[in-house]
């Protein structure tokens, strides 16, 4: 919108220049052919008479296209100017006025119109501007004006953003007597695009396309593999939203209303089905609080009637019917599978302190339905049942992550009877303190877990420190945190699988991370992540984990590019 009131000035202006030179010398050769007294001067003179005024137009034409350039200066000046003032830019439906900024007076003998004579103004290294170049600004800010109302009509109003990610990930555990070694150094890349509509100021839409596999829930990472052969590209999120000041209602595929990328319950790349809701109240003059809800559908088994105790008997040379695999997850013969669903609420109190500092405490309940359906998933008796009816395409294996107990070595019932997981967490934010470079928040994150469902290794909590953020070139990010998280404090499939490489829970982990600004759409980011078993199986109590205690410290490696666009 800029450039079109960059354009009108422009136009202006040449017709400015037109005027000045072209009418004072119409004016005055129609003035003497009105004169009988003219029409006796001889063709010589009137063609000396003819090059001393042209002579004096070009004069009076390289005058005026110095000031138009000194004036084009000041204008794209201006707007540079108020482009850097400006937090946002304006709307493509504004329209710029295109009254004229250049008076053009009368000349008071013929009435014709004609320029005040204009001392140019003195421009460094400036040169004149021909005649071709006006026009082919004219020429440009016209093509500029129909690409715009082209490529506005053709988006409808769509927002395009998104990211790539090339990451180095390496991974290396030596071994023992009481697990072997790992070892794998891989290259990896995500790419992420998003979508977004306004549909009006309280509707919106939302989806992106991910990179991915199709087996793992909680990545958009693509290993550098697969014989030269091509990566698919996914459906990764979709919702739809209704919103005003007071509540925000959603339902697709989306993040966890909790979710707060903390790598402490919800892995960042998990997107859950389901409906989600927000009310918020303002809470005194500083704070608000809001109630939040979200239900989630997990999976779908559409099994109406299990089969009996007796079909599912092995006998020799016979077919067992696939859904005999959900007996084994402790459903009933003879009933119907109900979904695995999460039911989370809870309630978000955020608030100033004072100026510079702010503070939020949240608290939840996680309530899951038939959650050995996600622990069935992920065992290669499950997973072709549950996972390859919802993509309708043959896939290796289920969810990874296994590591939550289990009744039997490698079962599909969870020692947990039930996942009833409560939380809290509380997090202080200071503004940030102002360097010559940069400016520097801090931020302290304090979470704890408790599931009130089982009655041994059922606790889980975290604390993080961050200082600094990265916004532009040379700006520098420092993250630690350390974290606990039992056997049966939450369900290993959902939580980050960085911190909790292999088992996601049963584990004590130091993260460090450093992340730098090489300018405004790239950073480099670095992560290590140190983890150590909590405890070993303990038949005596059904509890069965994959990483028992005594195995060596495993070491995560993370450096990667993010750039945003």
């Amino acid at each position: 919108m800029r450039n079109r009131r960059r354009g009108a000035v422009y136009v202006a202006i040449v017709t400015v220049v037109f005027a000045a030179s072209v009418m004072p010398a119409f004016s005055q050769t129609a003035a003497r052919v009105s004169d009988p007294g003219a029409a006796k001067t001889s063709s010589t003179d009137e063609v000396s008479l003819l090059k001393r005024q042209v002579a004096e137009q070009q004069k009076e034409i390289e005058a005026l296209q110095a000031t138009m350039k000194a004036m084009k200066d000041k204008i794209d000046q201006g707007a540079s100017a108020a482009q850097s003032a400006s937090p946002q830019a304006p709307s493509l439906g504004q329209v710029a006025s295109l009254t004229p900024v250049v008076p053009v007076p009368l000349d008071p003998k013929s009435g014709a119109a004609s320029a005040p004579p204009l001392k140019p103004i003195a421009h460094a290294d400036a040169a004149p501007v021909t005649q071709e170049q006006v026009q082919g600004y004219t020429k440009r800010v016209d093509t500029l004006e129909k690409s715009v109302q082209t490529l506005n009509k053709g988006l409808a109003g769509l927002r395009f953003s998104g990211d790539f990610r090339y990451r180095f990930d390496g991974i290396w555990r030596t071994a023992n007597s009481a697990g072997g070694p790992q070892q794998n150094a891989r290259e990896r890349y995500r790419l992420r695009f998003n979508v977004d509509k306004t549909i009006s100021n309280q509707f919106d839409a939302h989806f992106q396309l991910g990179s991915g596999v199709f087996n793992n829930p909680l990545t958009f990472d693509t290993d550098f593999a697969g014989a030269n052969n091509r990566g698919p590209l996914f459906i990764t999120e979709y919702w739809g939203s209704y919103h005003n000041q007071h509540v925000d209602l959603r339902g697709g595929k989306m993040p966890e209303v909790f979710a707060d990328n903390s790598r402490f319950f919800f892995d960042d790349d998990l997107r859950l089905n389901g409906f989600q809701e927000t009310a918020k109240a303002p809470l005194g003059r500083h704070g608000r609080v809001e109630f939040r809800a979200g239900q989630y559908v997990l999976t779908n088994p559409n099994v109406p009637i299990l089969p009996s105790a007796t079909a599912c008997t092995p006998a020799p040379g016979a077919t067992l019917p696939a859904n005999c695999a959900y007996l084994a997850a402790g459903f009933t013969p003879g009933r119907k599978v109900r979904d695995t669903n999460l039911f989370d609420q809870g309630i978000a109190l955020i608030g100033d302190i004072k100026e510079g500092w702010s503070q939020q405490f949240i608290t939840n309940i996680q309530l899951w339905r038939n959650p050995n359906g996600i622990q069935l998933a992920s065992l290669a008796s499950g997973f072709p049942v549950l996972v390859n009816g919802y993509y309708g395409v043959q896939v290796s294996s289920g969810p990874p992550e296994t590591g939550t107990g289990t009744t039997t070595p490698g079962g599909s019932i969870f020692t947990a009877r039930r996942f009833q997981v409560g939380r809290i967490n509380y997090r202080i934010t200071h503004t940030g303190w102002k360097t010559s470079r940069q400016n520097v928040p801090v931020w302290l994150d304090l979470q704890a877990s408790n599931n009130f469902g089982v009655g041994f290794a059922r606790s889980a909590w975290m604390g993080t420190i961050s200082i600094g953020e990265v916004k532009k070139t040379g700006d520098v990010r420092f993250l630690y945190q350390y974290g606990v998280k039992d056997a049966n404090s939450m369900i290993a499939q959902v939580t980050d699988d960085d911190f909790g490489t292999g088992t996601g829970v049963n584990i004590r982990t130091h993260g460090i991370r450093l992340d730098l600004g090489i300018n405004k759409f790239l950073e480099w980011d670095t992560k290590l992540f140190i983890q150590d078993p909590m405890r070993g199986s303990d038949p005596a109590r059904r509890l069965f984990v994959t990483i028992p205690a005594g195995v060596n410290t495993l070491y995560r490696v993370q450096s990667e590019f993010n750039v945003k666009f």
